[in-house]
């Protein structure tokens, strides 16, 4: 075995741990570039989801946006497009409730795993209170600049959803 002495084991002291401060700043470059992708404010092009069967469709909330901010947080808002109009500025029961099942919101707290490749959504404001302090994993890949993919998790699905993924398009830094 060779153990390093004198000159070689300073070397040895000096120069590892400088090796892993190297890596983890070129790490946490990386999500910070990676983080950068993100911020600014997304149109939703699709949804698409896969169902047991195989078959796929468009998700009825097809309508959306997505905002992440320069500070860790991000808010969504979509709505189903084909939804009634109310007969009246007062909606009736069954009227409110299309209004309300025809919308999606939430905001959230954003955590980064690039490396991972994945996002997780800390939500606090959500249109269902029940959904209020749940973490949302998106797997995430940017296909260009101004075009970024979300998947849902799997866990995530509600069946018979086997798969759901969200196309969005940059509209603002």
């Amino acid at each position: 075995m060779n153990i390093p002495t004198g000159r070689k084991w300073r070397f040895v002291l000096v120069a590892v741990p400088l090796l892993f401060v190297s890596l983890w700043i070129a790490q946490a470059r990386g999500d910070d570039d990676i983080g950068a992708q993100f911020l600014g404010m997304w149109k939703l092009v699709s949804w698409e989801q896969r169902v047991a069967d195989g078959t796929t469709r468009q998700a009825a909330n097809s309508v959306g946006y997505i905002v992440y901010t320069d500070v860790g947080r991000m808010c969504y808002v979509g709505m189903n497009p084909n939804r009634p109009k109310w007969k009246s500025l007062t909606p009736t029961e069954p009227e409110a409730l299309t209004g309300i099942v025809g919308l999606g919101a939430y905001c959230a707290a954003v955590e980064l795993h690039a490396g991972e490749g994945y996002v997780v959504h800390h939500v606090d404001i959500e249109r269902v209170p029940n959904n209020v302090g749940i973490a949302r994993k998106r797997w995430f890949r940017f296909d260009s600049a101004n075009r970024l993919t979300l998947r849902i998790d799997t866990p995530e699905l509600i069946p018979p959803v086997v798969e759901s993924t969200l196309t969005w398009e940059r509209i603002t830094k």
